[in-house]
């Protein structure tokens, strides 16, 4: 897919067949990129997953002086940066990055999390029981909109993976779904759905605050 303006209005007016044809071009590219930076295979997939949904949530804005391909990269290099700021606040030495003329990932400068003081831990715990709640009505809206469209198989695929802890190519040969990009489609809109929903209950921006930083899709 070269990223023409025929692409992107199909990406834009959300064309499924737009959206399959660019997974299936750029799944594999995008997901090698973020494994060189996290070994690990399911968070690599997972990541790669949201690079995906961050593309539907931001395809609306395309800037035509970009092509598809750094528009995915980019996103990419996000992703992988915002992993290493809430998993690894340390400072990470940069590998060689074979896509460097569509996008850079310099770790260097990722700051040191303070230690916080008792009011602050307070203020936290109190923050995360409102998000523990908040997680578990959106969740139980989610199955609610989902059993009354009669949407079950997509509830047993979301229970697999997100309760169970299942894959994509496990929960396709297990529910009979064509492939894993199916089911990894499956679980990306999901999402989507689910971080609409929060948003709807953080009107303050005060509880979620990830997704109201810069860039957040």
């Amino acid at each position: 897919m070269s990223g023409t303006s025929h692409e992107i209005r199909r990406l834009q007016a959300m064309d499924d067949g737009a959206w399959a044809a660019l997974q299936d071009d750029y799944f594999r590219r995008i997901y090698y990129y973020v494994k060189r930076y996290v070994t690990d295979h399911q968070t690599a997939e997972d990541l790669t997953q949201d690079v995906f949904l961050g593309a539907v949530r931001g395809i609306g804005g395309f800037d035509p002086t970009y092509t598809l391909e750094q528009f995915l990269f980019g996103i990419a290099k996000n992703r992988v940066i915002d992993h290493y700021r809430k998993h690894k606040p340390v400072t990470v030495p940069s590998k060689p990055d074979e896509d460097a003329d569509r996008s850079q990932l310099w770790l260097e400068n990722i700051a040191h999390q303070g230690t916080a003081q008792p009011k602050e831990n307070a203020v936290r715990s109190e923050d995360e029981s409102r998000q523990r709640r908040v997680l578990a009505q959106i969740l139980r809206d989610l199955v609610g909109e989902l059993w009354t469209a009669g949407e079950y198989q997509k509830l047993m695929v979301l229970e697999y993976l997100f309760v169970l802890g299942g894959r994509n190519k496990d929960a396709a040969a297990r529910f009979g779904i064509a492939d894993e990009k199916a089911v990894a489609g499956i679980k990306f809109r999901a999402i989507d759905r689910l971080r609409g929903m929060a948003r709807q209950r953080d009107p303050n921006h005060s509880l979620f605050l990830g997704l109201w930083q810069p860039g957040a899709r």
